[in-house]
Formats: C-alpha cells, structure tokens, sequence
C-alpha cells in the first residue's frame, strides 16, 4: 500500500451484520484502487468482528477494524478522520452500495481541478438513487458546478442524500462535538462550518445507492431529537450565531424557536439563551412558541421513559 492512499473509504457501522457484506463487497468492486478501507464498528453486539475478519484476507493491510464504544456515527466519523491516511474520506453507510465506479469518477474529478486551486476546494460531491433507480432528492443545478453546501441547500433548494470525498486535513478541523450521553449530531452541522471556508465541485452522477432501513436513523427521527437534545441545540444554535446569512426571515425565526426549545430540553436555560443569542427582540418573539414546543417534548419524554 501507497504511503498515502488517494482515499480512505469510511464505513460506520452498529449490528448491522447482515447488510455489512453488501457495502464491503462494493468497495472490493472498485475499479479504481488506490484506496484504504476504515470500519469503524460503534459498540455492535452482532457478529460484525467476525465477519470483518472473513474480509481481511481479501483487503490485506488496506483495511483497518476499529472498535469503540457505542458513542454515535458522528462520533465514528470523528475517528475516521483521525485515523484515516488518505487525502479524501469517502462515506458508505453500512446498508448502502458503493457503484464500481464511483471512486474512479471521484478521483477523475479531483484531479480535474488544477493543483494550485484545490486547497480552496473541500472535496467533491455526487449524487445518490434508491435500490427502485429514482434519484434521491434534486440534482445539482449544472454538472461541474463550484459551490458550497449553504448555497446550495439556501438559493438552489438542493436536497437528498448526496455523497463527497472530503479532504481528510479539512474534516480534522471541523470534529463533530460530542455531547455526553448522547448519541447523535446532524451531519449538516460541519458542513454548514465548512461552508464559510470552502468549496464543493458538484457533479451530477450517480455514485451510492442508499437504503433507508426501518430500525435505522432515518425512522426514528421523533425519539432520537428527544433523546439527543444536546446535539440540536448547537446546531441550532450554530444556525443563529453563524449562518444568518443564508436565512430568510422566516426560516431564522424557526431556527430561533428550535434554539429555545432544545436548549430548555438539554438544560440551558432563558437566561443562558439571552447572554447568548444576538438578537434579543427574534428571540423574545420566538420565546412562546418555543416554550410550547419543549413542553410537548418534555410532556412525550415522561411518558415514552415510563413505557
């Protein structure tokens, strides 16, 4: 193996088992190879180590089984990061399919962009499709297209799963916080940071095929914002203090609501939110709202702890 691979394939994984298979095997299908491969196994009770044991033999020194307690993806993806030797990490969700040329177009259009130029360039980013072949959300508003995630999701309504290779130095600046006894941080919260900063190169293919399990994050979302109310409240939080750019009023009065709400749920209280926020007359506005909103939450929280 290279020194320094041109990608670190990154695949978090919790008792997932039976599905683990397909993603690994769809990174062995690669047509291009310059690449490491990086489980990192967050706290499973399946027989994960044993499966990933099967696939040594196959991957030799290019692959890497790291084993932590159950802390959450993001926090997998933190580890990654700084275990990774590549220069972009490449996300597989470990119930997802990495197309054969997926790290081949990646790297075309990496190198596509001129040396001098890419230390202004996050990574590069393309799209995702269901296992039925429709895309997943909007394509990119034209291929080859420089942008960021902020713009992109604000002015251009982009929305769906989408997939990048990430420069690994980049993504070692900007760690996903990690709030005690929680388990969940929206993936958007780092983009959003390096948004001020850099840029994406957007392409529109196809490089992932996504699969949203019923047991998975993506169905849970109603107990997991409970269960996770930390997580929100800096990203909310971050919304109000540092990408007011990228919002209308409306949508930062419901950010301002949304900071109220998960930070009475996660223990910061009115007084904490008032030295805090910058606009003091959006957050009085907001209060009412927000105060109803966390006692529904904590009114449902009571009730799902004594079932």
């Amino acid at each position: 193996m290279v020194a320094q691979p041109l990608f670190s394939v990154f695949i978090p994984t919790y008792n997932r088992a039976t599905t683990l298979t397909r993603a690994i095997s769809s990174v062995a299908q690669q047509r291009f190879t310059d690449f490491e491969l990086i489980i990192v196994d967050d706290g499973s009770t399946d027989k994960t180590d044993q499966l990933v044991a099967h696939w040594a033999a196959t991957y030799g020194e290019r692959l890497r089984f790291i084993r932590q307690p159950n802390q959450g993806k993001h926090a997998a993806y933190n580890r990654a990061a700084q275990e990774a030797t590549g220069e972009l990490l490449v996300l597989l969700d470990s119930d997802d399919v990495m197309l054969p040329d997926a790290l081949a177009i990646l790297a075309k259009n990496w190198h596509a962009i001129p040396e001098a130029k890419r230390s202004h360039y996050a990574g590069i980013e393309g799209l995702c499709r269901e296992s039925n072949g429709k895309l997943h959300g909007q394509p990119f508003p034209y291929d080859g297209m420089d942008s960021n995630y902020l713009e992109m999701t604000r002015y251009h309504g982009v929305s769906g799963e989408k997939r990048h290779a990430i420069r690994v130095d980049i993504l070692r600046q900007f760690p996903y916080p990690i709030v005690e006894g929680e388990k969940h941080v929206r993936p958007s919260f780092v983009w959003k940071q390096i948004a001020h900063r850099y840029q994406f190169r957007y392409i529109n293919e196809v490089l992932q095929i996504v699969d949203f399990r019923a047991d998975g994050l993506t169905r849970n979302a109603s107990r997991r914002r409970l269960r996770n109310p930390g997580g929100l409240y800096l990203f909310w939080r971050d919304d109000i203090l540092h990408h007011t750019d990228y919002l209308d009023p409306k949508q930062l009065r419901y950010a301002m609501k949304q900071y109220i709400r998960y930070g009475l749920l996660s223990r910061h209280g009115l007084l904490t939110q008032w030295n805090e926020v910058s606009n003091r007359r959006l957050w009085a506005s907001a209060l009412i709202p927000g105060l109803g909103n966390f006692l529904t939450d904590y009114c449902k929280r009571a009730l799902w702890s004594r079932g």
